[in-house]
């Protein structure tokens, strides 16, 4: 048994995507695709793409919202 692996093997087990939290991200108008389909998203995040209570509700199938 193993219990240590090469540093190419760990490095490939330790990707992770890049995360859209820059500096300005919280002033840009919202994004389906960035909120939402890059990352599991809350309803706040799937509110800031639709702007709207109503259309946030009906809206809400095309983004997978955690609760």
């Amino acid at each position: 048994m193993k219990v240590f692996i090469n540093r190419e093997r760990a490095s490939n087990v330790l990707t992770r995507i890049r995360r859209a939290n820059s500096l300005f991200e919280e002033v840009k108008k919202g994004n389906l695709e960035r909120e939402c389909m890059e990352e599991v998203c809350s309803y706040e995040e799937a509110r800031e793409v639709f702007e709207d209570t109503q259309k946030t509700k009906t809206g809400v199938f095309k983004c997978p919202v955690e609760t």
